[in-house]
């Protein structure tokens, strides 16, 4: 039989169908059914065809090689049908994603974060989050719009919107909005890839019932735009395959640039976003080795296609990142506390930030305050407190201090049993010397020894103490070399003498041979919570670079003369976009712990749990997704990797099905959504740090489209009726879990019964005590065990910790916690504190617990506070008031309670409250961990 013959075949085999899918390209020597003419096979993604054919009695074969990277394109426009269809699938989608946007009327999970930085876009604040900013962004924009002033805090889950008067409705719009145009998206990318109407409608009407997606697009939330972009920039991507006979026209260079734009975009709202790149850069790689083999291409053609698409596919993402940190750093002008987790030159760059001046030069006697460089921990520091680990020496401590203070004060001094002349005047410290720093309030020498720090058994690592006594001038252990790295070229000699702001410098101890280090780990609480120094073998320089940010040589005010003065240069836009960047991959990196909702990669596709989001009197809010779509998702992809390789096989022995006619969509179409979805997901699995479900979500998208695919290759050889009955059966068993799951969706009111019964996992754990029957479902009172006593929220005008319980006669929820961890300034996760049977994290170092507990838990919290009272009632001007507001009423406790549930601890010398990074509660509570 003649390939044509074979083709004809084939085509006669899904004649219906061929005219269902639309047009399809074919290379030279191909005919598919079409009213179009065959390509030429230079301008096809696909591999080229050889000419031997197979005849077998079960099937007929052809000897084809195709590529399952670079999208099977059609030739496809919008016609009145798929208008109809786009018009009508709109109008649902926006719908599922509307429906009940007021409800709850509270701040919900992550709404916490997103919505108070959207308030800081509109008054200016700045503010440091460890994802890029377009996202939240877009939430200030509809903020905005809606009315938002900025002005309230978002403080807590559980708030009540309402009374507070926030437009919340208005902003949780935005990502409804974004959620409901996935929709036509998804029709329009199945539509470019060849599928016919029906198919395409299947797999909207999957992107549009799916739980999970629709619960995450309803809230203040980032996930949403991150989908929204990445769904944006593969239907482009599929639009520009379809002008692949059309090369450099306007309509191939729009679509081309579109989707570099919208690829920006996405990894400018959430760093999973750079997963497109390999996805469709593999794509373009195929695409571009096959077009090396078309001897129609001249060198200089070829090369305009290679540059073209890297224009499109790179420079212009790039381009789109770096303007909206642009856009986000023109906006945050205004210095805050939270400004404290940038570098100085950072901070300059604000309005109302650092303006550090110092004498530039540092002598021998000089006071010098010395600054860890590459970290946001703060100054080399000591108090006379001393090491209490049991490994320790039991000398004074030597930490890391967030704050300047005259505990940071140091004396650089020649070193043990050396002397300097000085009567030619001072003597300026040269790179390589060696030194001895004696702490200015104590009096105590910088010095190591051969004991473990408090952090660490290694035996690479040695403890930093304060040593020394009346009348005992020292020795050795307190001798360090001073190693110059870099200066500032625009200062010469700040390469080989030390100046103040301009050389970078490491301390080396000369008997020990390590390096004074910031480990970068929070101390315990008889070391105030402040940051690990020690002194480290073999360490990178990066957390051993330190300077000298303030210098002094006493009795030079008495010769009138000033000295030369030094100050920090203010960083550039890109400084500042480098800086932030590497604050970010640091931060991620950072992240781990051990969360009750967390969920690793291989527990995602199955759908072994969800995240719980909230949790009222009656209803709750669950990220769970559609199981059905899920479990199919999952299925079809398996099967492409089972056919493909059993195809693989079969290709050994020159045997090659046709698969219906379908076989070169499939393997193109289906197949580069198969490579797109794992490059999304096989990526997670590399990563150490604590992960979500939510994180799938991209990925679950291309998964969609791949068991849409999946359905329409194996419906393609039976009638249309039976074909349009399946995808019916199916559309109607998923609008049947999107209903039995829309209750922890849209939080609406069911029973408990109803609840128990959705569970179809055991793994599912939604909790059902919040549904009708259950004990969470009315508002439990705590009068009764606590009488008429109150506490008030602020003493000595601080806020307390609190834990949260279900005030009586409140209409409102209880706080299920949230699912970000928590990170303080100096980059170490807090773990979770537990209480009760729920879990709860505030990104603040007073490590404040607020929880949902249940009457149990409130009744024992309780008995804890009266005992606390009875035994301690001078600590408390008013030990009898419970605040009662619509959420969660805090229950203040003692402060002997408060120490050991993270409360602030006074500083040995100078009596301010500080936290692990110095005390800052709204840097830390901005530096949280989202994920």
């Amino acid at each position: 039989m003649t390939t044509a013959g074979i083709d004809k075949a084939a085509a006669s085999s899904s004649n219906s169908n061929n005219s269902r899918n639309g047009q399809f390209y074919q290379p030279k020597g191909h005919s598919m059914q079409s009213a179009e003419p065959s390509r030429a096979p230079t301008e096809s993604p696909l591999a080229k065809t050889t000419e031997t054919t197979v005849s077998q009695s079960a099937f007929q074969v052809q000897v084809v090689s195709f590529t399952p990277l670079a999208p099977f394109y059609a030739k496809w426009s919008v016609t009145s049908a798929d208008a109809f269809v786009l018009v009508a699938i709109t109008l649902v989608a926006f719908i599922v994603r509307c429906y009940k946007l007021s409800v709850p009327s509270q701040v919900v999970f992550d709404e916490v974060h997103f919505g108070k930085f959207a308030g800081k876009y509109l008054n200016g604040t700045y503010f440091y989050d460890l994802h890029p900013p377009l996202a939240k962004m877009m939430f200030a924009a509809a903020g905005k719009m809606a009315g938002y002033d900025g002005m309230f805090d978002f403080k807590s889950i559980g708030l009540d919107y309402v009374a507070a008067g926030v437009p919340y409705v208005g902003m949780r719009l935005m990502p409804a909005v974004l959620g409901a145009i996935t929709v036509p998206a998804t029709y329009v990318t199945a539509r470019a890839c060849g599928y016919g109407l029906d198919t395409s409608v299947l797999a909207s009407v999957l992107v549009c019932f799916e739980n999970g997606l629709i619960a995450q697009s309803r809230l203040i939330l980032l996930d949403s735009p991150l989908v929204f972009f990445t769904v944006m920039s593969l239907a482009a991507w599929a639009m520009f395959w379809t002008k692949q006979e059309m090369p450099f026209t306007r309509s191939w260079w729009f679509w081309l640039i579109s989707t570099g734009t919208l690829m920006g975009c996405a990894a400018s709202c959430k760093w999973v976003g750079l997963f497109l790149f390999p996805a469709i850069g593999l794509s373009t790689i195929v695409d571009l080795w096959d077009k090396i083999a078309d001897r129609s291409l001249t060198p200089s053609r070829w090369l305009m296609h290679f540059m073209a698409r890297a224009f499109g596919l790179i420079i212009v993402p790039l381009v789109v990142y770096l303007f909206w940190f642009q856009v986000h750093f023109a906006l945050l002008y205004k210095t805050s506390d939270s400004a404290g987790m940038m570098s100085a030159e950072f901070q300059t760059t604000l309005a109302g930030g650092l303006n550090i001046t110092t004498d530039r030069d540092v002598f021998y006697g000089s006071e010098i305050r010395i600054k860890s460089t590459n970290a946001r921990s703060g100054y080399l520091h000591s108090h006379s407190h001393a090491w209490q680990h049991a490994k320790g020496s039991g000398q004074q401590q030597i930490t890391i201090y967030g704050h300047a203070d005259q505990n940071n004060i140091w004396v650089i001094e020649p070193a043990f049993n050396t002397t300097v002349d000085t009567s030619n005047g001072p003597v300026a410290v040269a790179g390589g010397s060696v030194v001895r720093l004696r702490h200015k309030i104590t009096g105590k020498y910088l010095h190591s020894h051969d004991k473990r720090p408090a952090l660490s058994s290694q035996e690479t690592k040695f403890e930093l103490s304060g040593y020394g006594f009346d009348n005992f001038p020292g020795d050795s252990n307190d001798n360090f070399r001073l190693e110059i790295l870099s200066g500032d070229k625009n200062e010469p000699g700040s390469d080989k003498h030390v100046q103040a702001i301009y050389t970078r410098f490491r301390l080396i101890h000369t008997n020990l041979h390590c390096a004074v280090y910031n480990s970068q780990k929070k101390l315990p609480k008889w070391a105030f919570e402040q940051i690990e120094a020690n002194c480290m073998r073999n360490c990178m320089p990066r957390m051993s670079t330190w300077h000298v940010e303030y210098a002094r040589l006493p009795g030079t005010e008495a010769t009138g003369i000033v000295p030369p003065q030094a100050s920090y240069r203010k960083l550039s836009l890109w400084g500042k976009i480098l800086e932030y960047n590497r604050l970010m991959a640091d931060s991620n990196g950072s992240i781990n712990g051990d969360h009750p909702f967390a969920a690793r990669p291989q527990h995602w596709p199955w759908l072994r749990r969800g995240t719980a989001y909230w949790g009222g009197h009656g209803n709750i809010i669950y990220q769970l997704g559609n199981p059905l779509i899920w479990w199919g998702s999952l299925s079809s992809i398996l099967l492409f990797v089972l056919v493909r390789s059993l195809l693989f096989v079969l290709n050994k022995r020159r045997i090659r099905p046709m698969l219906l006619g379908q076989r070169a969509k499939y393997f193109s179409a289906t197949g580069f959504f198969v490579v797109s979805w794992a490059c999304h997901y096989v990526p997670f699995f590399l990563m150490g740090r604590e992960l979500f479900v939510h994180h799938y979500f991209p990925a679950l998208w291309m998964a969609i489209l791949v068991l849409a695919f999946t359905l329409d290759l194996f419906t393609a050889g039976v009638p249309r009726v039976v074909r349009l009955s399946v995808y019916a059966a199916v559309a109607a068993a998923v609008l049947h879990a999107f209903v039995v799951f829309s209750h922890i969706t849209y939080a609406r009111i069911w029973t408990k019964d109803a609840c128990l019964k959705a569970k179809w996992l055991r793994t599912w754990d939604f909790d059902c005590e919040h549904a009708i029957g259950g004990i969470r479902s009315t508002k439990p009172s705590l009068s009764s065990s606590l009488g008429e006593s109150k506490l008030d929220d602020n003493v000595n005008g601080e806020s307390k910790p609190k834990v949260n319980a279900p005030p009586a006669n409140s209409n409102s929820s209880v706080d299920l916690g949230d699912v970000d961890d928590a990170v303080p300034n100096d980059g170490v996760p807090v773990p979770v504190p537990e209480i009760g049977d729920a879990y709860v994290e505030e990104f603040n170092p007073e490590k404040k617990l607020e929880q949902e507990t249940s009457d149990e838990a409130a009744a024992a919290a309780a008995a804890v506070v009266n005992k606390q009272i009875k035994a301690q009632p001078k600590k408390l001007q008013d030990p009898t008031a419970i605040k009662a507001n619509n959420h969660a009423s805090p229950i203040q406790v003692p402060e002997s309670v408060a120490g050991n549930l993270g409360e602030k601890s006074d500083h040995p010398a100078t009596g301010a409250n500080q936290n692990e990074n110095g005390g800052d509660e709204d840097a830390a509570k901005d530096k949280h961990i989202e994920l």
